[in-house]
């Protein structure tokens, strides 16, 4: 591998931010620093040439979008059936990256590493954690072992899948993992270590193809809370043609979620607004014309159900895929 390149793609995010001083954790421009200037910041690449680089976008990761995701799908599967490249890395926004890493996961046809990474704090903070973080992911990158894993997120020195991974802290420098499974593998002294592989489908072995871009499938997210008025569910559903609702724990539903969402005959997904565990199937979801999310959060199941209307699946196939992704 280490005759062949690694792209870096740049997308923007808190790692190419900016603040007014050094101590400015929180309030910055997000996306102000190019992708060639992020890469000369950090010397201790030079090690793990030779790179190429292409800026894909430069913006804060909440205005990240599905047209967005098909494009740099589109990007990376057209870099990734390059003989000179040996990995991908892409630099991008924490708020987005679990919906990004997941989208990249099902659409990206490769088993070349394609690593995510980005920072909590901008490239101007005191102790500013995106120099590390993408050095970190060039490393896991060149490693054969990260061949045919997926997509992969290393942030704070940690390895994990684009499926399962979640920001789970607002300011924290360690705010992403998986509090069902743990994280996939760690980075110690440049060496990538991995403790499990992805069960589930992915990358090369998916049959979600982009060939050209197309606009998705709108689709819906409504979490529960207590007293909810269930007008809210009727609303978002005739705005869209498929729906998630994260509903209490084991993605509980009450009486009157139930009796609305009986009347909403576009595919609906029962998963859970906590979005950790497994939400499993049960006698009333059959009857009531649910799908079950199986361990995926709202927003990720919201993606797989986008590209499986995009391909007129049937709700059979909306079952089987579930538990297949």
């Amino acid at each position: 591998m280490k005759d062949t390149k690694i792209m870096i793609i740049g997308t923007g995010g808190t790692i190419a931010g900016t603040g007014n001083g050094s101590s400015a954790l929180t309030e910055y421009r997000a996306g102000s620093i190019g992708i060639d200037d992020l890469m000369q910041a950090v010397p201790a690449l030079n090690e793990y040439g030779p790179f190429e680089s292409v800026q894909f976008s430069n913006i804060d990761s909440s205005e990240m979008s599905p047209y967005r995701w098909v494009r740099l799908a589109l990007l990376v599967n057209e870099v990734a059936e390059r003989d000179d490249i040996g990995g991908i890395v892409i630099t991008h926004g924490t708020d987005t990256m679990e919906e990004t890493a997941y989208f990249l996961q099902l659409t990206v046809h490769t088993k070349k590493p394609v690593v995510m990474t980005g920072s909590m704090r901008p490239a101007t903070a005191l102790s500013a954690d995106g120099p590390v973080n993408l050095l970190q992911a060039v490393q896991v990158a060149r490693s054969e072992s990260a061949i045919h894993q997926g997509v992969l997120v290393v942030m704070n020195g940690y390895i994990d899948s684009g499926r399962e991974v979640a920001k789970l802290h607002t300011t924290d420098v360690a705010t992403f993992g998986n509090a069902q499974l743990g994280h996939m593998g760690c980075i110690q002294n440049g060496k990538a270590y991995f403790y499990y592989t992805p069960c589930r489908k992915h990358t090369s072995d998916s049959e979600f193809i982009l060939r050209e871009e197309v606009e998705l499938p709108q689709v819906g997210i409504v979490n529960l809370y207590g007293g909810m008025d269930t007008e809210i569910l009727t609303m978002v559903a005739s705005r869209s043609q498929g729906l998630i609702v994260g509903g209490f724990g084991h993605g509980t539903l009450p009486q009157a979620v139930r009796d609305t969402l009986k009347k909403i005959t576009i595919p609906k997904v029962r998963s859970s607004r906590i979005g950790n565990g497994i939400v499993s199937s049960n006698s009333s979801d059959v009857k009531e014309g649910f799908i079950v999310s199986d361990s995926l959060s709202p927003v990720k199941a919201r993606i797989l159900l986008m590209l499986a209307l995009q391909q007129e699946r049937s709700r059979e196939d909306l079952e089987s895929l579930f538990a297949l992704y």
